[in-house]
């Protein structure tokens, strides 16, 4: 219950934070993703077991509030906690290694997905204009905050359910 109650206060804070700051902090035209570095790093903890529940309400709000159709930001959320989860089980004895990995990784993903959504709503946006002027200046932006997002997750992860000492 107090996962829930972490995790749920958590993505209010990074997205008031990402609606208010990141998001007027662009690197041409690409912005850094805080709600997508949260669930990065939250799912590669080992005592987190609600990450894919907590995608899917972000992914369903985020829905709600942007431009984006409906489906989109669920999609990439999803496929973000998917691919986390997948080098979990491959990389864990060098989890930040692992995060920078999502973090490039998941950015690309999801900035696919948006790109193709929108080209599928009749936008006008071309593959080499988007790769360079969005994606590749995301991929940027994603990885200079992937750190701290980390420590932040790590430690709420840790205070919620401290590993047990062997003794």
């Amino acid at each position: 219950m107090i996962a829930h109650i972490v995790c749920a206060i958590t993505l209010v804070v990074l997205y008031i934070l990402q609606t208010a700051v990141f998001s007027w902090t662009t690197l041409i035209s690409g912005t850094a993703d805080l709600i997508l570095l949260f669930f990065a790093a939250w799912s590669l903890q080992e005592s987190v077991h609600n990450s894919w529940l907590w995608a899917a309400i972000a992914g369903v709000f985020v829905s709600i509030i942007s431009a984006m159709p409906f489906y989109a930001p669920l999609i990439a959320y999803l496929g973000v906690v998917g691919i986390s989860k997948l080098l979990q089980s491959r990389i864990w004895r060098t989890p930040i290694i692992a995060m920078f990995i999502v973090t490039i990784l998941g950015t690309f993903f999801q900035q696919i997905v948006y790109v193709l959504t929108l080209q599928i709503s009749g936008a006008p946006i071309s593959w080499g204009q988007s790769f360079d002027a969005v994606i590749l200046p995301s991929i940027l932006l994603n990885l200079i905050f992937a750190l701290p997002i980390y420590a932040i997750a790590n430690d709420l992860a840790g205070r919620i359910s401290p590993l047990e000492v062997e003794t």
